[in-house]
């Protein structure tokens, strides 16, 4: 993928500097910096860049480059060819504004060798006790993305994510299941349905969760292939709903699974009948590669999803998680 040519003009120096950092620290693999100090070097601006941010710039002449005006107020309606976006905001919407002006090129899908890649699917799933099943997602997510580069989807309806996450994109799961049943695509457009928190990454919930229960495999298998060969993640963790039509063939291709659930009363009975509808349908190497998951008891309530996410990965089952992904049997 080649990485996207972003040319940065700010004469706010500490502002600017830190801004810079974060894009190096943070989008590494997406953007090629390219830093100007004064205004008159960008008149004769080529074809170095493919898009400006600036916060200085009174006017624009330049037709073939988009720029994206910083500005400390609301935005002002965009003009053609100049976009604006408030100065004091995340830096990953202003990523994602960056995104979305960029031209990308439009390609079809090659169904042609793995489809994963070098990519590791782990999939998420819970027969019982589904409450805990985000939190667990994200728990994991954390841990591996402490060393790796993992991204989140959640095709669990109703999961809570969208109100932990508290944001609104005009991208999302949809949009990259309408590239996937295409299969068409672009990686701007990826990009764009891409959200980026603390170590991970995680692609934006659908908000009309009936539209998941149509994936099949042929969109199951174009959407890992997207996302596998062209964003180049060392992980991509699935956190599973209920049973779309592709939801058997997603499962074969995970290379790990975790079954979440409280032990005891009918959750074993649950299990079984699982394990044994799995061998029914010859998919016996799947039984072998689930890992029980069983989340500890909460004393108290915890208030949020984050909350009950970093208490769970400082303590002793976030330890047993890290046991777990290291290939060392640990009791769930």
């Amino acid at each position: 993928m080649r990485k996207i040519r972003l040319g940065i003009f700010i004469e706010d120096e500490e502002y600017g500097d830190r801004l810079t950092c974060y894009f190096m620290n943070h989008f590494n693999d997406q953007l090629e910096i390219h830093m100007y100090t004064g205004a008159d070097q960008l008149e004769e601006l080529g074809d170095e860049v493919d898009i400006m941010l600036s916060g200085e710039l009174d006017s624009w002449k330049n037709n073939k480059i988009p720029l994206i005006q910083i500005v400390e107020e609301t935005p002002i309606e965009s003009e053609e060819g100049i976009y604006f976006v408030e100065k004091y905001q995340e830096v990953n919407r202003i990523m994602d504004e960056i995104l979305k002006h960029v031209g990308g090129e439009v390609r079809n899908l090659q169904n042609e060798g793995s489809l994963t890649g070098k990519t590791r699917l782990t999939g998420v799933y819970s027969l019982a006790d589904n409450q805990y099943q985000m939190p667990f997602a994200m728990t994991l997510s954390s841990i591996l993305g402490e060393n790796e580069k993992v991204l989140l989807i959640d095709l669990q309806e109703n999961s809570g994510l969208s109100k932990t996450l508290g944001q609104n994109p005009e991208h999302n799961l949809d949009e990259l299941l309408v590239m996937a049943e295409s299969g068409r695509y672009s990686t701007n457009r990826i990009n764009c349905c891409i959200g980026h928190g603390q170590k991970i990454d995680y692609v934006y919930p659908i908000e009309n969760t009936e539209c998941l229960c149509e994936i099949n495999t042929v969109i199951c298998n174009n959407l890992l292939q997207m996302l596998c060969k062209e964003m180049q993640y060392d992980t991509i963790i699935l956190n599973l709903g209920s049973r779309f039509k592709g939801f058997f063939d997603v499962l074969g291709k995970c290379d790990d699974v975790f079954l979440v659930q409280r032990k005891g009363g009918i959750s074993q009975w649950r299990e079984y009948e699982f394990t044994e509808e799995l061998m029914d349908r010859g998919m016996g190497s799947v039984v072998e590669r689930i890992k029980i998951i069983e989340p500890p008891v909460i004393a108290a309530p915890v208030a949020t999803c984050e909350k009950l996410v970093e208490l769970w990965k400082w303590n002793e089952f976030g330890d047993a998680i890290r046991n777990l992904t290291r290939g060392v049997s640990c009791a769930g």
